[in-house]
């Protein structure tokens, strides 16, 4: 009995000083980061620590804190190889765009692969699966999924909440970190007083901090921030943690990251001066607040975040940057009032109608039906629509073309397009809903703002095997081009003797990697299977020698 109670109590212990383990970098390499907790990154945050590894693949990464590997994923997109770690502590550590996991949880992975036939797979364990401890390696660094170069994402999360978690505002990774935040561009709107607001841009200073002049603002404006904060030893954009605006002694908006949801996450598209991202520029915190921004937990505003104007005389508005650190960088701007400001001109082409954000909108044309759902919408918009072209079934083009909204204006969901076309008998299954433009792309019924049309796609795929004078295998690798250029490629399939084989489709590149254990070396067949979304479908086959 003695020995029992001993027992328990020694693993009592064990499971406390587990609880209590402070977590140990991932890595070997010295701390620096490429991003960080909160970066906007235009339809989220960013929810992790992109971890620097100097550009090359291959370092191994360590389990931060003791657990169970209790997820791994692989896609080739998101995470590309992601593998999850659950801790005794109530969160759960995740490691992305991994080259390879460690071997014996490549193996499950493969053979699950091979099992379901799938690349993409997403797999849970449980605690007796693959344990770990901390520092143990799971896995090297790589560039997978979508990634733009290699480097490590970590993240941890709450595990009942599922709530990414910011380590650096806890001080659990505490890098060197002196630098200010950096003020790259200020913008200012003025905002009419219609039923349905509208807002355009009065003000686009590049180089804020050498504004001297005062400037002149309409009796209703907003302004929107372009800031990154910076740290030692990289040269990294990295996340601001909080965003204040104040009109002399009044604070008008602040806005704190905190710890960010997926779901609330989302929002960030009502948090930015969407216009500008849209056009091609960086994400802009606007100080306006919009009615079904649900982000407005973390946001404290007056007047919705509006600069009001209600005399003659010079004002102050003052912008500040704070990182997690409590580094600060802070702008003024002296601001007079001037009533002087028009609207741009409304395009008299188009048919306009006001759209609010609580309630279910919609549209019907003669041959064209569009609803939104209630809460689609982030504020009361001018919703426009026109016809903007005839049918042109030289391009495959069946139905008419239709402006649907602005693609500006950002949207929480998308809504339901219907469009009537000229099908012609025996092709109803060749039909897809199209983004119009110089090509044409697949783009569902379920669509946001923009130009539409129903085409006709009657065209299989094209394969090409990408090799050096006929000889289709490179090294130990595969590759092979595979396009469509209507509906676009919804799957390829790649069997070597009859026998379906690992292979991944990104972009227009299937690749697959030869193993001697799999296929043994000689003569072999390949054959790939590609379909579109239409069901037009192109079988190429090959011989090669590995």
């Amino acid at each position: 009995m003695k020995r029992f109670t001993a027992l328990t109590v020694a693993l009592v212990w064990c499971m406390i000083a587990w609880a209590q383990e402070q977590a140990v970098r991932p890595l070997d390499v010295p701390m620096s980061f490429s991003g960080t907790y909160g970066e906007l990154r235009h339809d989220h945050f960013h929810s992790g620590l992109d971890w620097r590894v100097g550009g090359k693949v291959g370092d191994p990464i360590h389990a931060i804190k003791s657990g169970y590997i209790s997820r791994v994923s692989v896609s080739p997109w998101g995470y590309g190889n992601g593998l999850y770690i659950t801790h005794p502590d109530g969160t759960t550590s995740v490691y992305g765009h991994m080259l390879r996991f460690r071997d014996d949880v490549a193996r499950r992975v493969e053979a699950e692969q091979y099992a379901r036939e799938s690349f993409s797979v997403n797999l849970t364990f449980g605690p007796d699966d693959f344990p770990v401890r901390q520092g143990d390696i799971v896995g090297q660094v790589g560039n997978t999924g979508s990634s733009a170069g290699p480097h490590l994402h970590m993240e941890i999360r709450d595990t009942e909440k599922d709530l990414p978690l910011n380590y650096l505002s806890r001080g659990v990774y505490k890098p060197v970190d002196k630098t200010s935040p950096q003020f790259h561009r200020v913008c200012f709107y003025a905002l009419d007083t219609l039923p349905v607001s509208r807002s355009w841009r009065i003000h686009n200073l590049t180089n804020p901090t050498a504004v001297r002049d005062t400037l002149r603002l309409p009796h209703r404006s907003y302004v929107a921030i372009d800031a990154t904060d910076r740290q030692e030893g990289t040269t990294g954009k990295l996340a601001v943690e909080e965003y204040r605006v104040t009109l002399d002694d009044t604070l008008l908006f602040a806005f704190k990251v905190g710890d960010m949801s997926t779901e609330k996450g989302r929002y960030i598209k009502s948090l930015i001066e969407y216009r500008e991202s849209y056009r091609g520029g960086r994400d802009l915190i606007k100080s306006r607040v919009d009615p079904n921004n649900l982000l407005s937990d973390r946001i404290t505003c007056h007047n919705d975040g509006l600069i009001i104007l209600d005399d003659d005389a010079v004002h102050t508005v003052r912008l500040e940057a704070i990182d997690e650190h409590g580094n600060r960088a802070s702008l003024r701007f002296r601001v007079r009032r001037d009533d002087g400001f028009e609207p741009p001109a409304p395009d008299t082409t188009l048919n306009r109608t006001p759209w609010l954000w609580y309630t279910q909108n919609g549209v019907v044309e003669e041959g064209m039906a569009y609803f939104l759902p209630a809460g689609a919408l982030y504020d009361n918009i001018p919703f426009t629509w026109k016809k903007v072209a005839d049918a042109d079934p030289a391009r495959g083009i069946v139905s008419d073309v239709w402006q649907i909204g602005s693609p500006d204006i950002p949207l929480q969901m998308p809504g339901q397009l219907e469009i009537d076309a000229s099908v012609p008998d025996g092709l109803e299954e060749k039909v897809y809903m199209a983004n119009y433009g110089e090509t044409l792309t697949h783009a569902g019924v379920q669509v946001r703002f923009g130009t539409y049309c129903v085409a006709l796609d009657t065209v299989a795929p094209t394969v090409q095997f990408l090799g050096n004078k006929g000889n289709i295998v490179n090294g130990s690798s595969i590759r092979i081009r595979v396009r469509d250029n209507a509906s676009g490629v919804a799957s390829a399939r790649v069997e070597i003797d009859g026998q379906w084989y690992l292979s991944m489709l990104r972009r227009d590149i299937v690749s697959l990697e030869l193993k001697e254990d799999r296929i043994g070396r000689g003569n072999h067949e390949i054959r790939i299977r590609v379909n579109d979304m239409c069901g037009n479908e192109t079988l190429e086959t090959r011989s090669f020698t590995f």
